[in-house]
């Protein structure tokens, strides 16, 4: 559990860091492809055009290490994270390209990001969804995340 104190100490850090990483995917990611971008549509993203994707061997953890620490401990981002999105980037590990349900869940939160007003204040949203969850787990943002991307991949004919 992260106390308070810690939790507004780590805030601006994980402010910064988001903002570094997304405008490093910005400058190094690929665009959607055509499906992605449907599927960026549909899910509410105003602007799929300015998503990018970046594939990675593993997710990258914050260089400060209290931070790196507390986002362990929060499960926020762990050596088995297989995606993560930060503002308009999406970081996908590279066994795990091509799951669409995955992409799916990253441009939901392409999309709260968004609704937020921006990426500092998805932050702030999202981390304080988090914290204010038992335990500091999940929380409704991740809630609508899992859930979208299941609805919109159960909805899908199977292939025969």
């Amino acid at each position: 559990m992260i106390d308070n104190h810690t939790y507004q100490q780590l805030l601006p850090l994980a402010c910064e860091w988001a903002k570094q990483q997304e405008e490093f995917i910005l400058a190094r990611g690929s665009p959607l492809a055509p499906r992605g971008a449907s599927d960026a549509r549909q899910i509410g993203v105003q602007d799929p055009s300015r998503v990018r994707v970046l594939v990675v061997d593993r997710i990258p953890m914050p260089e400060n290490e209290a931070l790196a620490e507390a986002s362990r401990r929060a499960q926020i981002i762990t050596d088995s994270s297989r995606g993560v999105a930060i503002g308009y980037g999406i970081i996908l590990r590279a066994d795990s390209w091509g799951n669409r349900e995955l992409l799916l869940h990253q441009l939901v939160h392409v999309a709260q990001c968004e609704r937020s007003g921006g990426l500092e204040s998805f932050v702030e949203e999202y981390l304080g969804d988090r914290k204010a969850s038992a335990k500091f787990t999940v929380g409704s943002l991740e809630e609508e995340a899992r859930r979208v991307a299941r609805e919109i991949c159960a909805a899908e004919p199977v292939a025969k």
